[in-house]
């Protein structure tokens, strides 16, 4: 049946639509603002011109920022604590929130109970420094950044919630048939939870690609150091000696563009996540909101 809307329909349908585009704005703004800042003119980015769209086209400063070695390294680096960091949680996450999500599993409403005491309590930055410091001896250990980061129990629960929602048939009858726990889990839970893995896997790898504090406090060595903390310098400290050495022998129109620097490493570092994430948008919503069904 066809319902003509009423002027207070028309007048929620504008609000609604006009809420949407002004986030989409406030969202995309700050993204193109940067990536125009990063390839402008510097004389122009210098003088304030570029506010929207790039004022000429001037790549200086994005070729500094990829021809710099620290730069490879920290990128290496980087790609490494994620796709590693990303691998290991996906996999303990599951290990761990699936047998929470059988009911057949003893004690596992005390353990989820322990598991959500940590949402609220931990021990601490100084106790986690002597844990992985001293009794797991992983300082100055890219390890040290997996460990830290493997799991939390609010990645727990959103598991433990969509593997709850799974048919309970299947498994009775993967079991009936004979298939042990390691092959039920492997063949027929994993892939009826792509949507929630995708959901994991994108929160986690966000976390490693943009992670800095942990490798501030556990990775003395810059060759095993983030593209974070290399970010971090630039764009927090603003110091144009650790991007591009002595600034004594650089012409004007070089210094100009250094400060772009802080703009075009933002573009380099964001940019992978921006290409990886249409791939998995599709499963992200579907997760989220099976995972937030029930508690």
């Amino acid at each position: 049946m066809h319902f003509q809307k009423t002027f207070g329909d028309r007048v929620f349908d504008f609000v609604v639509y006009f809420l949407v585009v002004l986030i989409i704005v406030i969202t995309l703004y700050p993204l193109i603002y940067v990536f125009s800042m990063a390839i402008s003119d510097p004389i122009a980015a210098a003088r304030g011109d570029v506010w929207f769209l790039p004022v000429g086209i001037n790549l200086t400063a994005v070729r500094k920022v990829l021809a710099d070695p620290q730069v490879i390294t920290y990128y290496g680096n980087t790609i490494w604590f994620t796709v590693v960091g990303t691998i290991c949680g996906v996999i303990t996450t599951s290990l761990c929130a699936y047998p929470l999500s059988r009911k057949e599993f003893l004690h596992r409403k005390l353990i989820t109970k322990i598991v959500m005491v940590t949402m609220f309590f931990n021990g601490g930055i100084i106790p986690t420094y002597i844990v992985v410091g001293r009794f797991l001896h992983l300082y100055n250990s890219r390890w040290a950044i997996i460990v830290c980061a493997l799991t939390t129990a609010w990645y727990v629960m959103i598991s433990r919630s969509f593997f709850e929602s799974l048919p309970d048939e299947i498994i009775e009858s993967a079991r009936i048939d004979g298939a042990s726990e390691y092959r039920i889990f492997g063949q027929f839970v994993l892939p009826l939870s792509k949507p929630i893995l995708a959901v994991l896997t994108l929160y986690m790898g966000v976390g490693h690609w943009n992670a800095y504090f942990n490798s501030m406090l556990y990775l003395s060595d810059r060759t095993k150091q983030p593209l974070a903390l290399y970010i971090r310098s630039v764009v927090i400290q603003n110091t144009l000696s650790s991007a591009l050495g002595n600034t004594e022998a650089l012409t004007a129109a070089e210094i100009l563009s250094a400060l772009q620097l802080k703009y075009a490493v933002i573009i380099v570092s964001v940019l992978p996540m921006l290409v990886i994430y249409p791939f998995i948008s599709k499963n992200l919503e579907k997760g989220l909101m099976i995972g937030a069904v029930k508690g």
